[in-house]
């Protein structure tokens, strides 16, 4: 079974060539914890449906980087620069052009919470998150981190730079720990700043890079850069 290691825009995942291998939750899972490291993940690329395992070896419903990289992997040994396929949140349609781009699932607004210090909005956008506005420079995640278990969610901080320009920081849940970046916390930044300004593109600069959240018709796309980072590998179970 084929694997390789890829970037997101700071994203990193493992990439398992599982198109033509019928693999088991615990297979996937011994993948994941023996070959994923100080990597955010793993990304199981089926017939036209993505599975995405953390890299604590839990399945997560969805990953917006993880999905714009099984794009890219697609477009590599496919040649299509069309993808649509299925993950635990539903369809994804992504295209590849100057950036990989994927249309994501649709944000739900759960509302505000406020707990001693903190106060934000909570927003899933295939997996939940909790979105703060606060300094960037300076992050107490040990300080979030009751967050982070009290709502099972990913954390994300962001700060306004520009009209439409973010910095973002993310705690990304099944990681725990602080992430290069995250597409779909970056989804669920993007949105409530959207709500707030009425802006149809919202720039984050992320650990890794620079993502954009796009949104039109009622749907939001997530675009960055996605790169391999490794020669092929022989993965064994």
């Amino acid at each position: 079974m084929k694997g390789a290691f890829y970037s997101a825009t700071g994203n990193t995942f493992l990439v398992v060539d599982s198109r033509d291998t019928k693999l088991s939750d615990e297979e996937k899972r011994d993948l994941v914890l023996k070959y994923v490291n100080d990597r955010d993940g793993a990304i199981f690329v089926e017939r036209d449906f993505m599975d995405y395992f953390n890299r604590d070896g839990h399945r997560a419903a969805f990953c917006g980087n993880g999905a714009r990289t099984f794009v890219h992997f697609i477009y590599e040994k496919e040649a299509r620069d069309m993808v649509e396929f299925f993950s635990y949140s539903g369809s994804v349609l992504g295209v590849v052009d100057d950036v990989v781009c994927v249309k994501m699932p649709s944000p739900k607004f759960l509302g505000s919470f406020e707990e001693e210090e903190f106060r934000g909005e909570i927003v899933v956008v295939g997996v939940p998150h909790l979105v703060i506005e606060a300094d960037t420079q300076d992050i107490d995640w040990n300080g979030l981190l009751p967050l982070r278990h009290l709502y099972d969610s990913n954390i994300n901080v962001f700060t306004v730079l520009e009209d439409g320009t973010l910095r973002i920081r993310t705690f990304e849940r099944g990681v725990e720990g602080e992430t290069g970046a995250c597409g779909s916390g970056a989804t669920a930044v993007a949105w409530i700043q959207s709500r707030r300004t009425g802006s149809e593109k919202i720039v984050l600069q992320a650990n890794g890079g620079v993502l954009t959240v796009t949104f039109r018709d009622g749907a939001a796309f997530l675009g960055g850069g996605v790169e391999k980072c490794s020669e092929e590998l022989e993965l064994r179970l």
